[in-house]
């Protein structure tokens, strides 16, 4: 590794990020609660099949208790609204298992969220025309019992591991429907609408609390299993599983799989002149490097010690040396700067493969590793592509 070692004037120093702490991998910021935009697609399709499995049930349930209340309707409301609302109860039930029995593609995220809100829109349908069946002269037990569809509605938030504009965006539905139904029984401006609206909001406040404290769960764990504490890129473990997983998938649709392999040059020599801080502030910095040039789609992880291991789904080799070499000239342009103010230079080698047919994980990355030898060999700061 070729370094440059020098000392800045304070004036002269850029912003340092400070070293990540030992829990790293347990902490979350605010913006991964709001929204999921920084959620990487591995997080995102594991939320999606907890969703999945979470509608699923509830689905279940909603179909058996939907029908179960048709005895209860015999005994508390008109003969003359019986069978209009027995028709509604069926077909709310075939819905309801239309969603929990639909289990296509468990791990998109946009598709869990859409079976989600059909398990709000469902029963907002639900409720907006039994209220329209509903006339005077029903018993209290009776318009209590579809009364509470809208809080239950509302309730089943808390359970899915949501972020705020999600939940917001559920929610939005029922508030709609009430005030729809209101305005239709001309109820909108009397006290007991205020006061279903009043009690809405409380119930989603704690809601959305519930969904976002889930979340940050979800996150901390997920970060904890899958991610290196230092450079903040997948642990080799959960790495060779996704591998394993673009293997695969790149064999079933006959798509190029294309991994490169770095080692940072004479990495040694930091850690012995600036010491092992030194060392964890290139580590991190390299680990930046690596994931700017890279697609959201790609996987790039710690293999071990200094080496790092990207996977890119449909890419060509060339494609790949291409990639390779953009990393190796951004290492040149941006050096590591140390929390001491130490700017520090380095460069990487790289081995670029590209998948075989019939070849496994160890294969490619063996043959990765021999053309990150050669690159070693000739020279380092250089991009070796595989035979």
């Amino acid at each position: 590794m070729t370094e440059t070692v020098e000392r800045r004037a304070p004036s002269e120093m850029p912003a340092v990020e400070k070293p990540p702490t030992s829990q790293w991998s347990l902490l979350t910021n605010l913006a991964d609660l709001i929204h999921s935009d920084h959620h990487s697609v591995d997080f995102s399709g594991s939320r999606a099949d907890y969703i999945h499995n979470r509608v699923r049930v509830l689905g279940l349930i909603y179909a058996a208790l939907v029908i179960l209340w048709i005895p209860i309707d015999a005994l508390l409301v008109p003969s003359g609204m019986l069978t209009a609302l027995a028709i509604t109860r069926a077909v709310a039930c075939m819905a309801f298992l239309a969603v929990a029995l639909v289990r296509h593609n468990p791990h998109h995220l946009p598709l869990a969220l859409f079976r989600l809100s059909l398990l709000v829109v469902i029963p907002c349908v639900f409720f907006f025309i039994t209220q329209l069946i509903l006339v005077d002269g029903v018993s209290e037990w009776a318009a209590m019992g579809y009364g509470f569809y809208p809080y239950v509605m509302i309730a089943q938030l808390a359970i899915f591991a949501l972020t705020l504009l999600e939940g917001l965006a559920l929610a939005i539905p029922v508030f709609l429907i009430v005030l729809a139904t209101a305005a239709i029984k001309g109820t909108f401006f009397t006290a007991d609408t205020v006061a279903c609206v009043w009690l809405l909001g409380l119930l989603l406040s704690l809601a959305l609390w519930a969904q976002m404290s889930q979340l940050q769960m979800l996150l901390r764990l997920y970060r904890q299993a899958t991610r290196d504490p230092l450079t903040g890129l997948f642990n080799r473990r959960a790495l060779m599983g996704r591998l394993d997983e673009e293997m695969e998938r790149s064999e079933r649709y006959k798509r190029k799989l294309t991994v490169l392999l770095f080692d940072l040059d004479k990495f040694k020599r930091v850690n012995d002149t600036l010491g092992h801080l030194a060392g964890d502030a290139v580590l991190r910095h390299f680990a930046k490097v690596v994931e700017a040039a890279l697609r959201r789609s790609d996987l790039v992880g710690r293999y071990g010690g200094e080496e790092c291991l990207a996977v890119l789904p449909e890419t060509t080799p060339e494609r790949g040396c291409e990639v390779a070499e953009r990393i190796r000239a951004d290492c040149h342009a941006a050096p590591a700067i140390t929390s001491d103010g130490i700017e520090v230079r380095f460069t990487t080698s790289i081995g670029v493969a590209t998948l075989l047919p019939g070849e496994d994980s160890e294969g490619l990355i063996g043959r990765c590793d021999d053309s990150l030898y050669k690159a070693k060999e000739t020279g380092r700061d250089r991009v070796v592509l595989a035979d």
